[in-house]
């Protein structure tokens, strides 16, 4: 029986709710009075659920005849603990019951400020380290080149300035440069080009150029500070002697020349002749290779063709294309200028070419300089005008002749405009000269200018001849002229006849003062209104030296009645009057 008590009292003890620790129940169950079984006589009736059984107090009361359970030590839940016999998953099993829960959040949150502050504390000495050694670099680099700097062949890394101040003084006191090619040869050394470096001015300059603050960027770059030496070179006498040396180089040198367009006989046509270098050096180019080796410190400098001048035309350019073109518009043009039916002169490819000359634009234009002289020289050469002639007479005489106001007097002007529109447009055509005056014939410069019909009168035979057309004598007659005394000469040269009268009343005048009048019937005037032929009856003869031995005229041409009478009705004004000796 006794077991059997024990036994139910061990299984009450399971079902009874667990004592909270520090309860009265926990407290009661630990005196003897609690190990005592209940009568066997007190059976379970049933109750509502939320009831406390018969014979039972509430929580937290003891129950009188039971023995109080002790409590059990709350152990925490290990995430991953599986279920026991007797226990719940996730909690381990106890004799004693299920475990209640613990909140530990509190003691969760105090346990983690801990190292967020400690990390703080590390960061912040590292950004203060980093911050020291930031403006160390920077003072450093104040003063300091940047690690792979140079300067020429010179390495000044982390050099101060005045170890660089020193460096490139040691450099320029030994520098000598020779440069060679293309002919052209010279030896400097920095005494001799006026070399003189103003160390501090270039490493201030070098120093302006690097940024001491992004040190920890620029360390990672290289820096050619060569350039800052260049200035220096060129505001030095360096540029003076290079000059110098390449001016007297080029004055033997040939210089380039510009592609043009060029007239070539064999093709009858304007060409692009192509451009040529020569061996003329350009300074500009010359002094660049000296500059580069100088801020380099090398000690030679090999010219290549690139230091030569260049044409400033070449003949690619498209202009060039077009202007032989044009051109060759041009020396289409062929004008056959004629003077009487005879060929004066002629305008064609020949002449025209050497007029053509390319404009500062690349187009093709007319010299006209040349183009002018060149109809001065034709108008010259047409103007026979009081010109010296010499021509066979039909008897076969050879007579000179020279003055006389008759002839073939150019206008110049419109000769000019002519050949220009004529060769601007290309025309081919046959034009007359224009003159101001033409005669009846035209044989060429110094030859007779007039037709087949005119009168020649030979002062020096005193015979007076009349030609016609076909150049046969219709009319001949001896003369008597005038006074060869340098006041009464009948005048020599070429004439037009100017009129014809019959009769007519001649009046001399001599220093305002009339020396004669004469009446004839046959006037027929060749100088002016002055002295003509005439009859002059008062002549006791003709020919022969009557003129010179007392019998000479006033300067006319005296002719016998007859005589003058046959003439008058022969010649007609316009008719061409030759008189000579």
């Amino acid at each position: 029986m006794n077991d059997k008590k024990n036994s139910k009292a061990r299984h009450a003890r399971h079902a009874a709710p667990t004592p909270q620790p520090g309860s009265d129940a926990a407290q009661e169950d630990s005196s003897p009075a609690s190990h005592a079984a209940p009568p066997k006589s007190a059976a379970p009736a049933k109750t509502p659920p939320d009831a406390p059984a018969p014979g039972k107090v509430a929580p937290g009361k003891p129950v009188p005849g039971q023995t109080a359970v002790m409590p059990q030590p709350v152990r925490p839940v290990a995430p991953n603990a599986k279920a026991k016999p007797g226990g719940q998953p996730g909690q381990p099993a106890f004799a004693g019951g299920p475990m209640l829960p613990v909140d530990v959040s509190e003691a969760d949150a105090k346990g983690g400020r801990k190292p967020l502050k400690v990390l703080g504390i590390v960061l912040g000495v590292i950004v203060a380290l980093l911050a020291v050694v930031y403006l160390a670099g920077a003072l450093v680099f104040m003063d300091r080149f940047l690690p792979r700097t140079t300067v020429g062949d010179l390495d000044v890394s982390l050099k101060s300035s005045a170890e660089v101040q020193g460096m490139l003084a040691d450099v320029i006191d030994d520098y000598v440069l020779k440069v060679e090619g293309q002919g052209f040869s010279l030896k400097l050394s920095a005494a001799e080009a006026g070399m003189r470096l103003d160390g501090r001015a270039a490493t201030d300059a070098m120093h302006a150029s690097a940024n001491a603050w992004a040190w920890p960027l620029e360390i990672l770059k290289a820096h050619d500070e060569s350039d800052k030496l260049a200035a220096t070179y060129n505001e030095s006498g360096l540029g003076d002697t290079v000059r110098a040396a390449v001016d007297e180089f080029n004055k033997t040198a040939t210089p380039p020349t510009d592609a043009v367009i060029a007239y070539s006989e064999a093709k009858g046509a304007f060409i692009v002749e192509p451009e040529a270098v020569g061996t003329a050096l350009s300074y500009d180019a010359v002094i660049k290779a000296v500059d580069d080796a100088v801020l380099a410190l090398q000690p030679t400098v090999k010219l290549g063709t690139d230091v030569l001048q260049q044409p400033k035309v070449l003949s690619s350019d498209p202009k060039l294309t077009a202007a032989a073109e044009q051109a060759n518009t041009m020396i289409k043009a062929d004008l056959v200028l004629t003077m009487a039916g005879g060929t004066a002169g002629e305008v064609n490819a020949d002449l025209i070419s050497q007029w053509v000359r390319l404009g500062d634009d690349l187009s093709a234009t007319l010299d006209e300089a040349a183009l002018t002289a060149w109809v001065d020289e034709l108008a010259a050469a047409c103007n026979t005008v009081g010109t010296q002639r010499t021509y066979t007479r039909p008897d076969g005489k050879v007579v000179t002749v020279a003055g006389g106001v008759y002839g073939w007097s150019v206008d110049r002007d419109a000769l000019l405009n002519l050949v220009k529109e004529s060769v601007a447009a290309g025309t081919v055509q046959t034009a007359e000269v224009p003159c101001t005056s033409v005669g009846t014939g035209y044989n060429g410069a110094g030859a007779q200018d007039w037709g087949l019909r005119y009168c020649d009168i030979d002062l020096a035979e005193q015979y007076a001849r009349f030609y016609d057309e076909t150049g046969a004598l219709i009319w001949e007659s001896p003369i008597v002229s005038g006074i060869p005394d340098g006041v009464h000469d009948t005048s020599v040269g070429v004439y037009w006849l100017n009129q014809k009268a019959s009769p007519s009343k001649l009046i001399g005048y001599e220093n305002g003062k009339k020396i004669y009048e004469s009446d004839v019937q046959y006037w027929m005037p060749f100088v002016g209104n002055v002295i003509g032929l005439h009859d002059a009856d008062w002549q006791s003869s003709f020919g022969g030296t009557r003129y010179r031995d007392g019998a000479g005229s006033h300067g006319c041409v005296n002719l016998p009645p007859y005589k003058a009478a046959e003439l008058y009705g022969i010649i007609q004004s316009g008719d061409v009057v030759v008189s000579h000796w």
